[in-house]
Parts: C-alpha cells; structure tokens; sequence
C-alpha cells in the first residue's frame, strides 16, 4: 500500500507513525536515486502529498536553510486558521512552493490584516491567496485590490471571480500596465463592463500580451466585419484575445489553401461563430473529412455552418446523421438537413426527430442511444 494512500485514508493520529518507516525510503526519479528532504517529511501526512510531488516542491533555492520543519509548519498553521482547507493549501504549495518560506509574522500576517482592514476578507481574502500566493509578497496589493474592485463596480461576486480566472492581475502595474491595456480597449468601444467579461473569460489572456499584439487582434475583429459596438466584436474578441498576428494568420491561411475558403468567406465564418478560429487543425480536419465523405457536403458551403467544425462526431454529428438516414431510408423525413438538426439541443432532437417515430421506428431510439455511445453504424 503506497504512502499516498495511506496519507490520504488514515486518521491523522497514525500517519506519522505509519509513514515513518516509508519515508526513511529512496524513490525513484527520472534521472536517479534520492533520499526525500526532511522538510519533504512533514507535506507527506500533514497535506497528503506522494513522496515524489513532495520532493519537487520541496527541492526549492527557497527552502535551502530550513533547519527544521518549523517553518513549513507555521506557514500550513496560518493558512488553516485563515481559513483555507488542506486541498486548498496544497494546491497553494503546489503551485508556488516558495509560500512555505514566507516569515508568518513578518510578512503574512501583517499584509492579511492590511487587507481584511480594508474590506477584504472572507472568501474574497482565500481566493486571493489560493489563487495568487505571490500577492502576500507585494507592497502594492492592496491598492491593485482596490482597483480591481472600484473596476467591477464595487462587486465582490465579479471580483472573486475575476481572482478566481485572472489571478496574476494582481501583480501587475496599474499605472504602465494594466492602464494602457484598458484605455485600448475602451478605444474600441468597449466598456467597462465589456472588459470585465473579458477579463473573467477562463482563457482570456487579455491582460498579459503586449500592447501591439493586442491592437492586432482588435483591427483584425473590425476587418473581419465586426463593428465596435457590435454585440458580437466581445465574443469575437475572447476567442481569439490569446493568439498572435502570425497565429491568426496561419489560422486564417490553413482554411483558404486547405478547403478554398476565399478571405470573406473566413470572416464570414469567424462572424457567425468567433471559435473557428480557435478550434485546431486536427478537429478540423477530421470534422471536414466526415462532413464531405458521409454527410455529402462541399467544404466551402461549411463555411456558412461553422458551428459544425466544432461539434462532437461520437455525441451529435454521427448519431443524429444516423437518425436521419433511418427516417430517410423508411420514407419519414426525406430533406432534412444536418445542419438543422445539428443546432438543436438534446432535448429537442429528441422530441422532434426521435419521439414522434417511436410507433414507426420502434428501434430508432436504441439505435440513437448506440451512436452516442460509441457503437457507429456500418
């Protein structure tokens, strides 16, 4: 039975005893054998972590004059009476081990009191440390804090989340950063509101990439058709807020010399559905080769169904293409199109083109069921 099960299962009572012996242990990494740090020891039964994770975490410039567990100790004993449960503090240690060198008195406890001072506390305060450790570190979080939440409106559900999705925005600098970046956006008619939905995008990288790169990216929005004040120019720019003038460009080419896409015909498509341009190469392909070879269609007029690049072949395209070429081959539905019903939720694909031939096709709905599971027809 591994350490990591036993660190997981047992009362906390018998893990140190239990796990001693285990701990005295070498493990195997890729390159060789090494003896586990004893400030390793403690991450092992206190946060259930496997010997191996707890070695990386451990093996830190950070962590080079620990004498004694005592450290890590304090630093795990201030996180849980701040509130944060062990998952949390481990995904806290995983992702920025250096927390476990912070001095608790000096450093923590003082800028947590700062901010709780200030009105931030509660999950607000744990979202912050959960998912921006570094920010206890910085003299300016406060006022980075404040700005953020003075920029969603005094709304603290927008802020959890704009935390939650765009931690690091904590770190960065207001004045020659983060202020440059927002009066862009609001160059190209976008609101405040309309930057913060972006901001709580989960890939939104919008405030990371250079200005120019930034700039790009919206002129390519308005030369694909897309007015500013568009309701479409924010999902638009979501889709493709992270990729480079170069990415957008080889995206852009790889549709016209692959399928004979003309340019408009790719800004068409970006128009009606902005993640076209954000699914890969690979899904692409494989969707166009099932849409030309079984569903008959030329792959320029998929250009006008871009939403099809995206589905799922296992979970929509080839059940309900089956559902139809049942109805078809028994006289029911002649000319639906898979377009049509490719839109349509579950439910209502259901209902319309399942339910009402039960009498007819009694073997329709297990046939459907089959395709979705995985089961495709010959």
């Amino acid at each position: 039975m591994s350490s990591h099960f036993l660190a997981k299962r047992l009362p906390s009572s018998l893990r140190q005893h239990l796990l001693t012996p285990l701990l005295r242990l070498p493990f195997s990494t890729q390159s060789n054998e090494k003896e586990i740090p004893f400030h390793a020891k403690y991450l092992i039964p206190s946060l259930g972590f496997s010997p191996e994770r707890a070695f990386k975490v451990s093996n830190n410039k950070y962590f080079a004059g620990f004498k004694s567990d005592e450290q890590p100790v304090s630093v795990i004993k201030f996180l849980r009476d701040t509130g944060l449960s062990d998952d949390q503090i481990k995904g806290v240690v995983s992702f920025y081990p250096p927390f476990l060198s912070f001095n608790v008195e000096k450093t923590l406890k003082p800028k947590v009191r700062e901010l709780m001072d200030a009105g931030f506390s509660g999950e607000l305060l744990l979202h912050l440390i959960r998912y921006n450790p570094s920010a206890l570190l910085r003299k300016e979080t406060l006022s980075h804090v404040q700005f953020c939440r003075d920029f969603a409106g005094n709304n603290d559900e927008v802020l959890l989340k704009i935390i939650k999705v765009n931690g690091l925005i904590i770190t960065y600098d207001i004045q020659t950063y983060v202020g440059p970046r927002i009066n862009l956006f609001k160059e190209y008619g976008l609101s405040n509101q309309d930057i913060v939905r972006a901001l709580v995008f989960k890939y939104s990288s919008c405030m990371s990439k250079r200005l120019d790169s930034l700039k790009h990216v919206l002129d390519f929005i308005e030369e694909a058709g897309v007015p500013r004040k568009s309701g479409m120019f924010l999902p638009c720019f979501r889709s493709i807020c992270g990729y480079s003038k170069d990415t957008i460009e080889s995206k852009m080419e790889f549709f016209k010399s692959t399928y004979g896409w003309s340019q408009e015909e790719v800004y068409s498509a970006f128009k009606k559905f902005p993640t076209v341009l954000a699914i890969s190469k690979d899904k692409v392909k494989s969707n166009m080769n099932f849409l030309t070879r079984e569903a008959k269609m030329e792959p320029r007029s998929i250009a006008s169904y871009p939403h099809l690049l995206a589905y799922s072949q296992q979970k929509r395209l080839v059940p309900r293409l089956h559902v139809l070429r049942i109805l078809a081959t028994k006289g029911l539905k002649n000319s639906v199109a898979l377009t049509s019903a490719c839109v349509l939720t579950e439910k209502r694909f259901i209902e319309k083109y399942v339910e009402p031939y039960k009498k007819d096709v009694p073997e329709l709905a297990e046939a459907y069921c089959a395709t979705c599971g995985g089961n495709i027809p010959v």
